[in-house]
């Protein structure tokens, strides 16, 4: 027996678990969920015709967020200055459309954007890396979908993307900023009201034009990865969690890397870097060991040449794929992950010129990972709404990978060998029970396996979030044999 649960599973995986955590498998532990079985059809992935959304000239940057605190997906596209030299703002009606694009000034050249809460008032605001006048501005969200008057806050030279974060631990938003002519990264330390302290540098080893934040050494601390241009390739600056960062280590990755992306890409629980690349056809993907270093890259076509790369999990088999826009034609390529760090073939499909910018989110509310694509020789936004059809689940399939992630966190040594072995065996209990066609025994079984995952909880013998996921995944399991 199996049916699909995508929309549930997916709306669970998505909410993540929050970068405030000791360990390093509390970040990147995804909800068991499908992996690749001898037994099943490779899965692929689809999306409907691509919609159009005229608004500013020469988009460079897209993001997400919820600007009118009506739970809907909202985007936000910068256009630098040899375009409309603004931001513009479109508003989602919760079903995959949005409304007409309102437009508000930065300052010179808009090139990078960001989302957060910058007066800790609960509404989203706005920064914007302006290229041309060195500065980054702030605009505050009145949380009805529009936004005061920008303020300047002085960066480095040319800046292009920036990334939210807490570098110093206070419960503060912060910034960081790529600095592509002063070869180095601004740190933006927030005051906590919509004001920054004055902001320190420090070196990316590179020309940095994007910036990407997480917690790469699992000290709790925000660390940054920077995609360096000219051929230097991608830096790893380790957060102190004051607000400084170590010296940057350079990584060799592709000809010319562009943008960078942090995620998951082989399942280990460590947080992994893929590079795009502007002089190649190829994205760089480079594994982490858990300790703030990496392995070396390994390349995997993505079609054409390309500044964006995103990460995001668009056909719902729980592996994190790429999506890349390839900038000097008019299609994006989504590479499907295996689960094991490598990728399969590109499938590219419709977008504007030159897409140089991708964002991904779900717009019409059905679980799916939907793409929003800024077109810097177009003015309009391309919508790709995802409607690849859901893996069919069996409660065995569930289980087989419940059981992978546990004997991954004994090897990891975060879960203790005996009670491992203890919770794998009621999950072979449930599988032989499901086999035999028993379904309540094997109900019984997961439900016994819940029990000794919160009792490990409660005595603090395995963290939250951890004991959580697994929790939610036999629950699933549950739900997959139809009682």
């Amino acid at each position: 027996m199996g049916r699909s649960i995508w929309p549930t599973l997916s709306k669970r995986l998505n909410k993540g678990v929050s970068r405030s955590t000791s360990h390093p498998f509390e970040a990147n532990l995804a909800r068991p969920r499908l992996e690749l079985l001898e037994d099943r059809t490779l899965l692929t992935v689809s999306f409907l015709p691509t919609v159009n959304y005229s608004l500013g000239t020469r988009q460079v940057e897209v993001a997400v967020g919820d600007f009118n605190a009506d739970g809907k997906t909202d985007l936000v596209t910068a256009n630098d200055i040899y375009g409309s030299n603004n931001v513009s703002i479109l508003l989602g009606n919760g079903d995959g459309t949005f409304q007409t694009a309102v437009n508000y000034g930065a300052d010179g050249g808009p090139y990078g954007v960001a989302v957060g809460d910058f007066n800790a008032d609960g509404k989203a605001d706005l920064a914007v890396a302006n290229e041309q006048s060195a500065n980054v501005s702030i605009l505050l969200g009145n949380g009805d979908g529009t936004f005061g008057a920008a303020t300047q806050f002085s960066v480095g030279a040319n800046p292009h993307r920036l990334v939210v974060g807490d570098f110093n631990a206070d419960g503060k938003t912060d910034l960081a900023v790529g600095n592509a002519n002063s070869n180095n990264v601004s740190i933006l330390l927030s005051n906590g009201d919509g004001t920054f302290q004055t902001a320190p540098t420090v070196s990316a080893g590179g020309s940095p034009i994007s910036v990407e934040a997480g917690d790469l050494n699992g000290d709790g601390k925000t660390d940054l990865a920077v995609g360096n241009n000219y051929g230097v390739g991608p830096g790893i600056l380790l957060g102190n969690g004051d607000g400084t960062f170590q010296v940057a280590v350079l990584y060799p990755a592709g000809v010319w890397p562009t943008e960078v992306a942090l995620k998951d890409f082989n399942a280990d629980g460590k947080t992994d870097l893929a590079v795009g690349d502007a002089l190649s056809n190829n994205v760089s993907v480079l594994l982490g060991n858990g300790d703030g270093t990496f392995q070396p890259a390994g390349a995997f076509d993505a079609g054409e040449i390309h500044y964006a790369v995103e990460a995001g999990d668009f056909n719902g088999d729980g592996k994190t794929d790429l999506a890349v826009g390839n900038s000097n034609i008019t299609t994006i390529s989504v590479l499907l992950g295996n689960g094991n760090g490598t990728f399969q073939s590109p499938v590219s499909f419709a977008a504007g010129s030159g897409p140089y910018s991708v964002a991904v989110g779900d717009f019409n509310a059905d679980g799916k990972s939907d793409l929003a694509v800024a077109n810097v020789g177009s003015n309009f936004l391309s919508i790709l709404l995802n409607d690849t059809t859901p893996p069919v689940l069996t409660p065995q399939q569930q289980i087989v990978i419940i059981e992978t992630q546990v004997n991954a966190l004994v090897s990891a040594n975060v879960l203790s060998a005996g009670n491992g072995n203890s919770l794998t065996a009621k999950l072979n209990a449930a599988i032989n029970s499901f086999n035999r066609g028993n379904n309540n025994a094997g109900i019984n079984q997961l439900k016994a396996f819940i029990n000794q995952l919160n009792a490990l909880k409660k005595a603090g013998s395995l963290p939250n979030a951890i004991a959580q996921s697994l929790i939610e995944g036999a629950e699933d399991a549950i739900a997959l044999a139809g009682i």
